[in-house]
């Protein structure tokens, strides 16, 4: 008798587990992973200078622009063209933001698309750019170049 109180009370704190996990929601399929191509647009941008060894915080506005296109977040892979020329760039999706690294000799970039609207088919997005070449010409010395811009990328079908 007391074995079979046991198994019924097993039984029913798995029912009653099983059934709380059926009546919980699925998330949503997550839109970041069907993006192929972006043209992003970024307004507004501050960036910093060092003075005496301080930072300097600057904002501007700005008309920065730039396309990323063959996105395949599989591969982790995409293709960026800017004013600079294309570069080929790492594309990570993680959670609800998908982002875009390129990395060159004293220079990191990263663009940080999110899963959330602007405007319509436009997402929020950051575009981070941080650099460093030590070099002394003279009386010049080499400051760091760090900027955050601010905008949104608009999915291209």
């Amino acid at each position: 008798m007391k074995i079979i109180r046991g198994t019924l009370a097993f039984l029913l704190v798995l029912g009653a587990a099983s059934a709380a996990r059926a009546q919980t929601p699925a998330e949503p399929p997550n839109p970041l992973t069907l993006i192929k191509a972006l043209k992003c647009s970024f307004p507004a941008a501050t960036s910093a200078v060092w003075k005496e060894g301080a930072p300097q915080p600057q904002t501007k506005t700005q008309d920065m622009r730039f396309e990323i296109t063959s996105i395949d977040v599989g591969d982790a892979t995409a293709e960026f063209t800017g004013t600079a020329g294309r570069a080929y760039v790492t594309a990570v999706l993680s959670g609800w933001s998908l982002y875009f690294v390129e990395s060159a000799v004293g220079q990191l970039n990263v663009t940080t698309v999110f899963s959330q609207e602007a405007s319509p088919k436009k997402l929020k997005a950051v575009h981070s750019r941080h650099g460093y070449l030590q070099m002394q010409v003279g009386r010049f010395v080499a400051e760091p170049s760090v900027s955050q811009n601010y905008g949104e990328c608009e999915v291209v079908q």
